[in-house]
């Protein structure tokens, strides 16, 4: 794996945080190393790229354990089950295979038969975690919470966030549940004016893909996040003098207000044990895995001229607040109230409310030739971006898929200030997902599981 790579000093120094609590360090920007030549003289590191397919491909999407295409071996097992039933009938009593027909068609029915491409027996236990979810509610944060931290312990209570200083007094930070670690690198394209091509380079996916391993360090997956607000407002009237102005820029450049885009890396300590156990063993031992496989990504990237660095805490509860479009008077009010208020979100059926704004998540179930000759997946997120709501959010994520194979997964998020914005604007993603040969399946039911799969965590959680 060719990277610009270099060795570096690890921290002795691991200081957990309160949960959500706000630090005080800030980040700092990783530079690209020099390597030497044979004669000993330093040279600048080559641009790292990415090797290109030689045509068009379409991604590899996850798939459960013991699936085999289609259907799993559960299903192969339930039809067995009817024809050894039919078989059987037949041979007691042939007129008991009329009766055992339809029931080992119901049988098999029951369990192939599919709802919004789950299986009904699958669909069903959806519903019933979906109850289960609205009916829970653990009560307030702790008042040391922060209050734009707060709604995400009520979508996951077990999410703490952390805060590491390396030897080097850099403050880096953390978020997990226990049984995984993430970091944030936030990524920017070099400074430049509103034209076209100032988003004529995207972040190439492939190198996400490379980030899976470092050294000894087996991540989980590596997740890219892009959050977008279009410009001007959506809920601007044309009349209005800023829309008027803001026009022929947008005609000329089609630049959003916002647009952040967040690399997750997500650890799971059980992938290697070794790796972490080298470096101090617990919780150190695994940021400071995590921060090994960080600068090794941000090398990288600065080396292909993005500029990019590790988020601190105060980065990380900023960007996961900004990504949920936590309302910031919403959070003033629950501060005022010492957070003694109630739940500040809600699952529905298909969609999930926090404060006064409206999300509905979809899950990319089938893609478009991508690679040369294909589909850019920049220009899939890009396409998937336009549409004119409060904010759209984009999430790529990349994880292992055997010895030499990923897997790609994809969600879409939306989000509106109202419910009837928020019905406008999917009739508007799915028309604009519809001419890219996206196939988004909306994750009714889901919600809050597509909630968490869009937010700066390290992937489907």
């Amino acid at each position: 794996m060719s990277s610009a790579s270099r060795t570096r000093q690890r921290g002795n120094q691991g200081r957990p945080t309160p949960n959500g609590r706000r630090g005080t360090g800030r980040p700092q920007q990783g530079r690209p190393p020099a390597r030497r030549s044979g004669r000993g003289t330093p040279q600048p590191p080559p641009a790292a790229a990415a090797p290109q397919p030689a045509g068009p491909v379409r991604p590899k999407l996850p798939r459960k354990a013991g699936s085999l295409g289609p259907i799993s071996a559960h299903h192969v097992l339930i039809i067995q089950i009817a024809l050894a039933l039919v078989v059987a009938a037949a041979a007691i009593k042939p007129m008991l295979m009329a009766p055992a027909a339809v029931v080992g068609g119901l049988l098999v029915f029951l369990n192939l038969g599919r709802r919004r491409r789950h299986p009904f027996p699958e669909w069903m236990a959806i519903g019933r975690a979906l109850k289960r979810r609205r009916a829970t509610f653990v009560g307030p944060p702790p008042v040391e919470i922060d209050s734009s931290f707060a709604p995400l312990l009520e979508a996951d209570p077990a999410l703490r966030t952390y805060e590491y200083e390396s030897r080097d007094r850099r403050l880096v930070g953390f978020v997990g549940d226990g049984t995984f670690l993430t970091t944030l690198v936030q990524v920017d394209s070099a400074a430049g004016p509103l034209r076209p091509q100032g988003d004529a380079r995207p972040l190439p996916v492939d190198l996400l893909a490379d980030s899976l391993d470092v050294e000894d360090i087996h991540l989980e997956s590596v997740q890219l996040v892009q959050y977008t607000q279009p410009a001007p407002a959506p809920h601007l009237p044309p009349q209005a003098v800023a829309a008027q102005a803001y026009a022929a820029v947008q005609a000329q450049a089609g630049a959003p207000a916002v647009r952040m885009t967040w690399v997750a890396l997500k650890l799971d300590p059980e992938l290697c044990p070794e790796a972490i156990e080298a470096r101090g063993g617990g919780v150190r031992g695994a940021q400071r895995a995590l921060l090994r496989a960080s600068d090794q990504l941000i090398s990288r990237l600065n080396g292909l001229g993005f500029r990019a660095e590790a988020l601190d805490e105060n980065g990380i509860i900023s960007a996961l607040s900004m990504a949920a479009c936590v309302n910031p008077r919403a959070n003033l009010n629950a501060q005022s109230r010492g957070g003694s208020s109630g739940p500040r979100t809600e699952e529905t059926v298909r969609a999930w409310r926090c404060d006064d704004r409206w999300h509905s998540s979809y899950w990319i179930g089938t893609w478009p030739q991508i690679g040369r000759g294909g589909t850019p997946l920049g220009a899939i997120a890009g396409g998937l971006s336009t549409t004119r709501t409060m904010a759209t959010t984009v999430s790529l994520a990349v994880s292992g898929a055997g010895r030499d194979d990923v897997e790609l997964s994809g969600h879409v998020r939306l989000s509106a200030r109202s419910e009837n914005e928020l019905d406008q604007a999917k009739r508007e993603l799915e028309r604009s997902s519809s001419a890219l040969k996206v196939g988004l399946v909306r994750l009714d039911r889901e919600q809050l599981p597509g909630l968490l799969a869009t937010l700066p965590l390290g992937g489907t959680h």
